[in-house]
């Protein structure tokens, strides 16, 4: 009996020995508890429901502005499509019309911009000049000085800037910048204004699936929009 005993324990003791020092192996992932997976489907719905088209977002968006001045992608189509705002893009005629617009956005360049060949570089260069009728043209399309703009160019800072001390100085009071600019924009929502192919995969996680992960949803990578690759052409 002590014999077996003994074997017992020395039996017991290599078991634990064993247990304590051998990997913990799986043969399928753990899945997250019903808590934990209402936890994080609740955190990704208050991510989506802070944007546009959000009725609460819209109605906080529309509040905060003018006085906030720099709108980020959501704020701007929320005041775009919602509150009246024109998007008014003073990129140069030339690269508004070929790296893209908002549609139903108004150009009007801050800086007038043409190609023109440069023989010590041997190639075309882009010759910039500043637009001496920009306030001028807007005051003769919009002499109401309560009209609201948003003011977006390629990146937010590269034309915006000096476009919105113009405006303010000309005495235009409703004034917002697009933060990024239009290639911000672009990331979000394409020329039909649809949200592009990451905000529906967004959307599918959270409404679609019967789990916190991305695959519950049925959602597959190989549907993000290729707007994700997108690197904005140069135009100096």
């Amino acid at each position: 009996m002590a014999t077996g005993l003994a074997r017992a324990q020395i039996g017991c003791n290599c078991v634990g020995r064993s247990l304590q020092s051998a990997p913990l192996r799986l043969s399928r992932p753990l899945q997250s508890s019903r808590s934990q997976r209402q936890q994080k489907r609740g955190s990704l719905c208050v991510r989506a429901e802070n944007r546009y088209p959000d009725p609460t977002f819209v109605q906080e968006t529309l509040g905060a502005f003018p006085d906030k001045g720099i709108a980020n992608v959501e704020e701007a189509r929320a005041l775009f499509s919602e509150g009246g705002y024109v998007y008014l893009d003073v990129r140069p005629q030339l690269e508004y019309e070929e790296a893209g617009k908002v549609p139903g956005s108004v150009n009007i360049p801050v800086v007038n911009s043409k190609r023109k060949w440069d023989p010590e570089q041997n190639k075309k260069v882009f010759e910039k000049s500043d637009n001496p009728d920009f306030v001028k043209t807007i005051e003769k399309r919009y002499p109401d000085k309560e009209t609201k703009f948003l003011v977006g160019c390629s990146d937010g800072r590269k034309y915006s800037l000096d476009a919105l001390g113009a405006l303010d100085e000309a005495g235009y009071g409703n004034l917002a910048g697009l933060k990024g600019g239009y290639y911000a924009w672009f990331r979000v929502f394409d020329n039909k204004l649809a949200r592009r192919n990451l905000g529906e995969y967004q959307e599918e996680v959270i409404h679609g699936g019967d789990s916190g992960g991305i695959h519950a949803s049925g959602a597959g990578f190989e549907r993000v929009d290729t707007a994700d690759r997108f690197v904005p052409p140069s135009f100096d």
